[in-house]
């Protein structure tokens, strides 16, 4: 089962990439940021 984490990054990386609006964006930015931190923290 894949990881909540690498989906999170993977989510975070394909929304940063698609042109959308600034909030997505930032959405996209935090979402990024949390699964980094679970990852690290072995979540």
């Amino acid at each position: 089962m894949v990881r909540l984490s690498t989906i999170g990054i993977l989510l975070g990386i394909v929304l940063f990439f698609i042109p959308v609006p600034p909030f997505a964006m930032i959405a996209s930015v935090i979402v990024l940021v949390v699964s980094v931190v679970l990852r690290l923290l072995g979540k």
